[in-house]
């Protein structure tokens, strides 16, 4: 949730910097009449921008996390699935995002949302998975049905080898975007129309389409049975994405704001302007400006939205006690270093008596030790190995192009260190020592893999707890 509050206020920077120029130059480029005039349909675009970034572009990215999670794409290829977790793990992003999160798997024949709401994918609350799953886009935003009133934004799950799993992503209710888009009309006068590729409208700012079925024949409005739309299109055959229609005897101004990673397009039907022959000799350099702005927003926009997907998988990937990498980034880490390295060592270490730790003075000091390990096991490291947090008070060291005698010494050389400390756990106590037990396993990453290494780590592992703690066997 900080990220996403950083995010917004770096974008809502960017937007505030954006007015402040426009302002500046309509007071050096046109008289009073014509300045308040652009003012004020300048100031209207530029939220608009905001409100389309944050109620259409914000949700799909978020569904594209979720898509290229290693644990929900593990989960989607396993043999069975853990209910519980699954789901916890969905309303977790539900929680952070305020938006309904939910997977489809294909293998398993279900779907499941952060509500924790479960059904198979033969029943007609499915229907939409095999009619998507034959689209030809990877990602899709789609409306739900009348009970349920959400646009849902869906992304294929693919594997290792690009076969089709599932989907994954988040729905955000109707009602919000009727909210948001209708108080940008109302504080404007401006009406938002935002359609796909067959000019069906999914959203706009005067009403939200009911929906009795995915294929809407009913209900959906199309542009083409309104009234400006004909000429508008005529117009845009010129090559002009901006221009003025008459309707009725009324002229309007119709903007086009392309919303490429969903293949949309957002309309902007301005109120009647100044019907003044100043204006037009304006217009022209007015809008070759405001689309210079407009460019330059967008890759400013472009550039967040990388940092903030970049930051987004880095959290993903990093233990939040330990600040080490996690599970998620060993499994990514094991296929580069397959890439480069042919031979891997990998140790496996369990804090000796860890329980009893936490029992007698507490799971405060108990994340203390997890974390004092942590910063002894990097320290004993070389620049190019990698330890992360494995799971409870496990770790697990990754020892690219090293034998199984130079993994010996180098994991020795850690517990020797660990085990020569003296920990105070709490004031007033006495000074106590803790101690790790290490197992140890070579192998060729042509032959094996990453798992079949771990396992015989763990069985030495095993072995070092059964010869009485606070040793190094080798697997």
């Amino acid at each position: 949730m900080r990220l996403t509050k950083r995010f917004d206020r770096h974008v809502t920077l960017i937007f505030i910097t954006t007015v402040i120029v426009l302002i500046i130059t309509s007071y050096f480029t046109f008289n009073k009449v014509i300045r308040d005039h652009f003012n004020h349909q300048q100031q209207a675009v530029v939220p608009l921008l905001s409100l389309a970034t944050n109620e259409i572009i914000r949700p799909l990215t978020i569904s594209h996390h979720i898509a290229k999670n290693h644990f929900i794409n593990q989960v989607a290829q396993a043999d069975t699935v853990n209910i519980e977790q699954l789901g916890s793990y969905l309303k977790g992003i539900s929680d952070a995002y305020g938006l309904l999160a939910f997977v489809a798997f294909e293998k398993h024949n279900f779907m499941l949302d952060s509500d924790y709401k479960q059904s198979p994918l033969t029943s007609d609350r499915a229907e939409w998975f095999h009619r998507l799953k034959d689209s030809e886009q990877e990602q899709i935003a789609d409306i739900g049905n009348v009970e349920n009133p959400h646009l849902y934004f869906d992304v294929k799950l693919r594997d290792a080898q690009g076969a089709f799993l599932g989907f994954a992503g988040v729905g955000v209710d109707l009602d919000h975007f009727s909210a948001s888009f209708g108080t940008f009309r109302d504080k404007f006068g401006y009406e938002l129309y935002v359609a796909d590729q067959q000019h069906n409208i999914t959203i706009t700012s005067s009403s939200l389409m009911k929906t009795e079925s995915h294929h809407r024949k009913d209900e959906i409005v199309n542009l083409t049975s309104l009234p400006w739309f004909e000429s508008f299109a005529a117009q845009e055959k010129k090559g002009r994405s901006s221009d003025m229609v008459e309707v009725n005897g009324s002229q309007y101004v119709i903007s086009k704001i392309a919303i490429p990673e969903l293949k949309w397009h957002l309309y902007l039907v301005a109120p009647p302007p100044y019907k003044q022959s100043t204006y037009w000799q304006q217009l022209v350099s007015t809008v070759f400006v405001f689309l210079l702005v407009v460019l330059a927003l967008y890759f400013a926009f472009e550039y967040k939205n990388t940092a903030f997907k970049h930051d987004l998988v880095k959290d993903s990937e990093t233990d939040f006690l330990t600040k080490l990498p996690n599970r998620s980034f060993i499994n990514w880490k094991a296929e580069d270093i397959r890439s480069k390295h042919r031979f891997l060592s990998v140790v496996i270490a369990d804090i000796d008596k860890f329980k009893s730790i936490n029992d007698q003075y507490g799971h405060l000091a108990g994340d203390e030790v997890l974390k004092l390990i942590a910063t002894e096991l990097s320290n004993s490291l070389r620049q190019f190995d990698v330890v992360a947090r494995w799971g409870g008070e496990e770790f697990i060291i990754m020892l690219p192009d090293t034998g199984r005698n130079q993994a010996f010494e180098i994991a020795e050389r850690a517990r020797q260190t660990i085990a020569s400390r003296q920990i105070r756990l709490e004031k007033q106590s006495p000074m106590v020592n803790v101690t790790l037990s290490f197992g140890l396993a070579e192998g060729d990453l042509n032959v094996e893999s990453l798992n079949a290494i771990v396992k015989r780590a763990d069985r030495a592992l095993y072995q070092a707890k059964e010869n009485g703690r606070n040793c190094v066997i080798i697997g």
